[in-house]
């Protein structure tokens, strides 16, 4: 295991704080060190006021979300063409010739493989989803020494995408351990890669290395952003003192503590224990902050649907909380429920069809369906029930 001190190495030269002309990144104001929390995490070593880069990071691999169940390009992420079709050596999906020629280092390891079946038998969507975990074939010795150093989860959960690979190809048992590994990293350690506005693209996941070693906080101290080079750029956001860790938030910093805590259990395996997870108020929401959500996902949405992304991943969480905050309002002052059941309703069923099968979906999202939504035939005070688990 690498002590702090050479992770602190291997995170600088990856970033290109050693030798570089570039005056904003020949020093950084944080080093790594162990964590309060567990593990280690990242430490401010002076202080850093608020809205300062604190490092530009790019993904070591990257592919599309194993939520994914839709069909798209796996070099450009078009997900609406007419012209798809099947790489004849590799079984990869592709919409031009472009990405064809564009996608050669990941046609060139799985030709290797030996096929058990057709190409035509291959699934797609089990080749994207793998996808991530096999270009971790091509990284070289360092950024493998890199991906190794990052917490990995080992449960048997994990790497269930080069299970379903195998039934379509014969994959050396070293190279299998290799990419179950990369799975267990990517599901530790990974960030969903922003979609640019106005495109309609795959949802993609990076491992994002420097940035995977930011802890969790559910009252986070640094936010993040990417750029058109899918370049990730972490910012603080407020004044972090020396000494202090900085973090990241894991889960949807607007859920409430009882749907955060679960969702990082089930993602992370952890309980989360931070400052706002103690917070006995944070379990109910003001009426104030209630009619603030409800304007702010309503507004979002509208400025979604304007864009034609009314299908997309963002839209499908902003239709649960647009939901989950019309149920709250509807369980507070049960006079209300015949005129917001439709909305109820029909809010849930998008945020279902959108998300069911995605891995950062909210821990309820079904349950919510089944109680909450257009089939369910249960009284009022039953259907609510639920919403005091």
């Amino acid at each position: 295991m690498l002590s702090s001190n050479q992770l602190t190495q291997i995170v600088h030269k990856y970033l290109g704080l050693y030798n570089s002309t570039d005056c904003i990144q020949q020093f950084c104001k944080w080093t790594v060190r162990e964590s309060t929390v567990g593990g280690r995490g990242i430490i401010a070593t002076e202080d850093i006021p608020c809205g300062e880069v604190l490092f530009v990071d790019r993904p070591l691999i990257f592919g599309p979300r194993c939520g994914n169940v839709i069909r798209g390009c796996t070099v450009c992420s078009k997900f609406e063409d007419d012209g798809f079709f099947k790489c004849s050596l590799c079984a990869l999906l592709l919409c031009s010739t472009e990405c064809q020629d564009f996608h050669t280092d990941d046609c060139n390891i799985i030709a290797g493989w030996k096929k058990k079946v057709d190409i035509e038998e291959i699934d797609e969507i089990v080749m994207s989803h793998a996808l991530a975990a096999i270009r971790a074939l091509s990284l070289n010795q360092e950024q493998k020494q890199f991906m190794s150093a990052l917490a990995a989860h080992t449960l048997p959960q994990h790497g269930g995408e080069i299970i379903k690979l195998k039934q379509y190809f014969e994959i050396p048992e070293e190279i299998e351990k290799d990419m179950i590994f990369a799975c267990q990293a990517l599901d530790t350690n990974a960030f969903q890669i922003a979609t640019p506005y106005g495109k309609k693209e795959m949802s993609l996941r990076g491992l994002y290395p420097v940035a995977g070693l930011m802890n969790h906080s559910c009252l986070p101290n640094a936010t993040y952003s990417y750029n058109d080079e899918r370049q990730m750029i972490v910012k603080t956001s407020r004044f972090i003192a020396a000494g202090t860790e900085i973090f990241t938030c894991y889960s949807g910093i607007l859920w409430g503590t009882t749907t955060r805590r679960s969702y990082l259990f089930k993602t992370k395996h952890f309980w989360c224990k931070c400052e706002r997870c103690a917070d006995p108020t944070e379990n109910e929401l003001t009426e104030s902050r209630l009619s603030l959500k409800l304007v702010l996902c309503r507004d979002i949405l509208a400025t979604l649907a304007a864009l034609g992304l009314e299908d997309s991943h963002l839209c499908g969480l902003l239709f649960y909380h647009l939901h989950a905050t019309l149920a709250e309002r509807a369980r507070r002052h049960p006079d209300l429920y015949d005129g917001l059941k439709s909305e109820i309703e029909s809010t849930i069923e998008r945020a279902y069809r959108i998300l069911r099968g995605d891995i950062s979906a909210p821990v309820d999202l079904e349950l919510r369906y089944r109680y909450l939504g257009p089939d369910c035939e249960k009284p009022q005070q039953e259907r609510f029930s639920i919403l005091s688990i």
